[in-house]
């Protein structure tokens, strides 16, 4: 490989004869180098490949804005989480959480918190990457002596998720958390019960309306041909279609768009079974 930018002894960017670049990270292993010297990409401790021109351009510029043990930490931090997730992050996550690791270390010496208004619902939908970025809080700790608060393990775990979706904006993301939240509130109005969050139908009601959001809101969203089960589903839960029109309501006022009668069967059943478990007919 071919070092294009050294950053600093441990960080450099190389480039490999089929003009892939890749950002290697091992200890002094850019020692004495410069732009146009052989590396020898086995002496990396981490690798990772920066496949756009706009990556390595955050890249650069995040290079020349943090010191090089945050994106060190970062880097620890995401192995360490893609282990206990059982997980394989977007390489994206290197610019993001270090961008974030490295602000939110600024604002804590600055007393500057962030309060984070969605960690409530960080800590019900996404319980998994949580409870890994609460791990990843001690790990900061560990090396950079400051106890973040816990709005930041929320943050964090929005960075796990992100990184999950096929590296979609955050935006995206805490787009879809605010959508969760609202297809939840919709249904516990509609049969005014609150529901049981312990309870597997639950957790399946979640998971599916994050995935369906993350489809929503990227344009992923395919209707099917066949509308035969649809009809049949329809009929045999009334109450639970009616709570779907709500949901469509909302969709419909806050996005301008309808969702699919596929996706509508799909909430019916969820929502049946959810409902049917806290003893109300649907």
């Amino acid at each position: 490989m071919i070092v294009k930018k050294v950053y600093n002894n441990n960080i450099v960017l190389v480039e490999d004869e089929k003009q892939l670049e890749m950002i290697l990270i091992g200890r002094g292993i850019s020692f004495g180098k410069k732009a146009g010297d052989f590396m020898d990409a086995g002496k990396a401790e981490k690798r990772f490949v920066i496949d756009s021109s706009e990556l390595t351009s955050k890249f650069s510029e995040l290079m020349n804005q943090v010191p090089a043990n945050h994106l060190e930490l970062a880097c620890k931090i995401i192995e360490e989480t893609q282990k206990v997730l059982n997980v394989t992050f977007s390489d994206a996550i290197y610019v993001g959480l270090t961008d974030h690791i490295n602000y939110a270390l600024c604002r804590y010496k600055q007393n500057q918190p962030l309060k984070n208004k969605l960690l409530w619902e960080i800590r019900r939908f996404y319980p998994k990457e949580y409870e890994a970025a609460k791990a990843s809080l001690k790990t900061i700790y560990y090396y950079e002596n400051i106890w973040l608060p816990e709005d930041e393990a929320g943050y964090i775990a929005l960075h796990f998720v992100n990184a999950t979706q096929n590296g979609e904006e955050m935006e995206t993301t805490i787009q879809a958390t605010k959508m969760v939240q609202d297809v939840l509130r919709i249904i516990q109005l509609h049969f005014n019960v609150s529901l049981d969050e312990k309870s597997l139908d639950y957790q399946r009601l979640v998971t599916h309306v994050r995935y369906f959001a993350h489809r929503f809101l990227v344009g992923d969203l395919v209707e099917s041909d066949d509308v035969t089960l649809y009809e049949q589903v329809k009929v045999l839960y009334p109450k639970c279609y009616d709570c779907v029109l709500k949901i469509e309501e909302y969709f419909v006022v806050k996005f301008g768009m309808q969702i699919t009668k596929e996706e509508k069967m799909y909430l019916m059943l969820h929502i049946g079974r959810v409902v049917q478990r806290r003893g109300v007919q649907n």
